[in-house]
């Protein structure tokens, strides 16, 4: 088990954001941090420039 999980930069790759965080919490020991960051796009013109990059 772990103290501090980290997941960046990866959520599309996740079957189920429900399965993901079950199992982060499965390998966290009691007390254990999970830090995420990503970037999602909103819909609109902030997706258009994402999807030309």
């Amino acid at each position: 088990s772990f103290d501090k999980l980290t997941a960046l930069e990866c959520a599309f790759h996740f079957d189920t954001r429900e399965d993901f965080f079950a199992e982060a919490f499965r390998v966290l020991q009691p007390g254990g941090r999970l830090a995420i960051a990503d970037c999602l796009p909103r819909v609109g013109r902030e997706i258009n420039f994402w999807l030309r990059v």
